[in-house]
């Protein structure tokens, strides 16, 4: 269904989203429009597609997939449209323009510009700015709508043309394969629509080459850096309906000109794309390079005695041998499970190193992780992006990511916690940054869930048997106490967890049904914990679960738990954004890194909240239109088009839950995606609990996540390269 109509009020814009509500007056009716949108204002003619609908609770609308914009036609309008748009051009003059030249205004403008010169208040550089103006906003929408056809949205059809400029419909039928290489996830088959229109051939070279690539970008969403040569053939010769030897010379193409590269992995062939192929490249010659320092060995052992006296700590053998090793070589890896005094170590080798006077700099892959590390250590610990001075960056573009610019550290030790969080492409940053004489301590848990981008850094750089690695195996006394850490390391090595009924700090609660699982988590938040721990439900628990989405997903989850813990209330205001309420009092994330974001601490204030961030609604501002956040002491204030940065938190994925501990924690194991449901999942889990761990739901689930042990296998070229170097 289509129509046209006028835009008489935006009643709301979001513009982290660009979901857009307007008032739209169509002939002499007046309609309420939702959709996405971009660079809309009153007055605007629109031609809106879609389908008229109810919602529930704001009743009739039209729900548009996509419009454009009608170049006004009414004087009125018209001479608006060019006094808001054209710099230095006022009403005046455009009306001047308008009653010239009338229903011609906008031929005249875009094809004969030099009649305009005898309109008062126009000279050649206003001239030319008109007519830029509107030959580009008519190849815009002219580009919207050509690219609509194909089901590419207004929003994704607008960052094309601001990507290509003018001509951009003649680029897009020179080669609409090229859209993929700046488009994040633009699909294959929508641009191949547009290139069979075209009469594009199936073996076109520009087809072919950019449907390998699709197709090596499609792999590499599953965490691999790298796919065997023949996979990636029968995938693309697939995705391509070609022969095989068509994609065997594209293939052979694209790597003679450099846009993806080989390595022979034990006589295998494998295929990258050139980012990760020279991310992996500079890792692994930065750590060989570190790896051959040579260092003359210091005794600590008088210091290691005196710092130890001094924290009333008694230091094992392995702890011991944890700080020589780590402080005698150039580069060194700290690993080990809970309990096995990871947290010690660092802050030995932080004291040890501050009294030889040396610089030592401290930093983690999140927000929540620096967080966690600076209360643990009493130092201040910063993200790895704020610590190289990384601000914004095109996520799509994975060359630019690779060769972004990063400040260099200047530092004697360069301590890195929760390495095992880092992908390929921020190591390979990280380590640009870290010069040779400067001391690399990489402190992690190969176990827990590996990187959310491509890669398996940490546990390549263990396996290459080159850097000095410190395995920590002994789980100390007061940890061994605690059936949550002794029953992770089981889990860890293949074993079921064992439950008792007491004298325990890990329970499981057995339930038929995921209605039976939610029924569990509500009784405990608001009534049932208490009898066991004194608590602040809200502050001190968190509910982890595996995925976003179904019954027990974090969506569905944080609605219940919202209207269970933070009921609606006559005294408390509340904003809907979408399908979220934010309320007062209502526990959210920060979900994306935003280092302008500004807060106040009391008298002082600073910048910065970052992915992971937990805090608490501290008011909502209806007058105002904005919200403030208390992230622990640390207040922020979102303009209500910001909220797309804040999820609720009272669940959370444990993926998110990363380089982060509760003291208490509940765990929903039902059902859901078996890849999804693996072992260093609920080994991740697990290890986030410190004082009580609850797991409700179905022990079989439990004990099928002990055995899918299929999310470490991803294929990278790393360890192999880092050999080769070493030589």
């Amino acid at each position: 269904m289509r129509i046209n109509g006028i835009v008489e009020t935006i009643i709301f814009r979001n513009e982290a989203n660009n979901w857009t509500v307007l008032l739209l007056k169509v002939d002499s009716d007046y309609i309420t429009a939702v959709g996405d949108t971009e660079e809309i204002e009153v007055g605007d003619e629109l031609q809106l597609e879609g389908e008229e609908g109810i919602h529930k609770v704001y009743g009739k609308q039209f729900k548009f997939s996509t419009y454009m914009k009608i170049l006004p036609k009414s004087s009125s309008s018209l001479i608006k449209y060019i006094a808001d748009n054209v710099e230095g051009v006022g009403k005046k003059t455009a009306k001047r323009v308008v009653e010239k030249f009338g229903e011609d205004t906008v031929m005249v403008i875009r094809f004969n510009p030099a009649n305009l010169k005898e309109i008062k208040g126009l000279n050649d550089e206003k001239i030319e700015r008109m007519t830029e103006f509107f030959n580009e906003e008519y190849e815009k929408w002219n580009c919207v709508e050509y690219l609509g056809d194909f089901g590419i949205s207004v929003i994704t059809a607008s960052r094309i043309f601001d990507a290509l400029g003018q001509g951009t419909l003649q680029a897009i039928k020179q080669n609409p394969y090229s859209l993929l290489g700046f488009i994040k996830n633009l699909e294959f088959k929508v641009v191949d629509e547009i290139g069979k229109k075209q009469g594009v051939p199936l073996d076109s070279e520009d087809r072919l080459d950019a449907g390998i690539v699709y197709s090596l970008n499609q792999i590499t969403e599953f965490g691999h850096t790298c796919i065997e040569t023949n996979i990636l053939e029968d995938y693309a010769a697939n995705i391509l309906s070609v022969e095989i030897d068509s994609i065997k010379n594209a293939i052979t193409r694209l790597k003679l000109n450099n846009v993806l590269y080989v390595q022979l992995i034990d006589d295998v062939e494998f295929i990258f794309r050139k980012s990760y192929y020279l991310a992996e490249e500079n890792i692994a010659q930065s750590i060989v390079e570190h790896a051959k320092q040579k260092y003359d060995g210091i005794d600590y052992t008088d210091m290691i005695k005196k710092i130890s006296k001094a924290n009333g700590i008694e230091l094992s053998k392995e702890q011991e041998n944890a700080i020589f090793s780590s402080l005698n070589n150039s580069v060194s890896v700290i690993t080990g499970g809970p309990g096995t005094g990871k947290t010690t170590i660092i802050k030995c080798i932080i004291e040890i190193l501050e009294r030889m006077n040396k610089k030592c700099i401290l930093c983690a892959p999140t927000g929540r992780a620096a967080k966690r590390m600076t209360q643990t250590t009493g130092r201040e610990a910063k993200t790895i992006h704020r610590l190289l001075e990384i601000s914004k960056v095109d996520d799509s573009d994975l060359d630019s990511i690779f060769d972004i610019e990063v400040k260099a550290i200047e530092a004697d030790v360069v301590i890195v916690d929760e390495s095992s969080m880092i992908d390929t492409l921020v190591m390979n940053n990280l380590l640009k940054a870290i010069k040779i004489n400067t001391n690399i301590i990489m402190v992690g848990d190969i176990d827990q869930l590996p990187s959310v981008g491509p890669g398996c850094v940490l546990k390549d750089i263990i396996s290459s048997d080159v850097v000095n690695v410190v395995y920590l195996k002994q789980i100390y006394r007061q940890s061994f106490e605690s059936d949550i850490i002794v029953n992770a390391h089981r889990v860890n090595s293949g074993e079921y967890p064992v439950f008792k009924n007491k004298d325990t700090d890990m329970f499981f609660i057995k339930t038929n049904t995921s209605a039976e699982v939610i029924s569990q988590i509500c009784s405990l938040v608001t009534h049932r914990l208490e009898n066991f721990a004194s608590l602040d439900v809200l502050k001190d628990l968190q509910i982890l679960t595996p995925m976003k989405k179904t019954e027990l997903g974090t969506i569905e989850l944080n609605q219940i738990l919202q209207e269970v813990l933070n009921k609606k209330s006559n005294k408390k205001n509340e904003k809907k954004i979408g399908e979220k309420i934010f309320r007062t009092g209502d526990k959210v994330m920060q979900i994306i890194n935003n280092y302008d974001k500004v807060y106040v601490q009391g008298e002082e204030s600073g910048q910065g909240i970052y992915n992971g961030d937990i805090g608490y609604i501290d008011y909502v501002n209806l007058l105002d239109e904005k919200i403030c956040v208390d992230f622990d002491g640390k207040k922020v204030e979102y303009a209500f088009e910001e909220l797309e940065q804040l999820e609720h938190s009272y669940a959370i994925t444990i993926h998110k839950s990363q380089g982060s501990e509760f003291d208490y924690v509940i765990l929903p194991i039902f059902t859901g995606y078996s890849k999804l449901l693996t072992r260093n999942l609920l080994y991740t889990a697990m290890t986030r609990a410190k004082k009580m761990l609850i797991i409700v739901g179905n022990v079989k689930t439990v004990e099928f996540m002990v055995n899918n042990i299929e999310s470490k296998n991803r294929k990278t070229g790393l360890k192999y390269k880092i050999i080769n170097m070493f030589g």
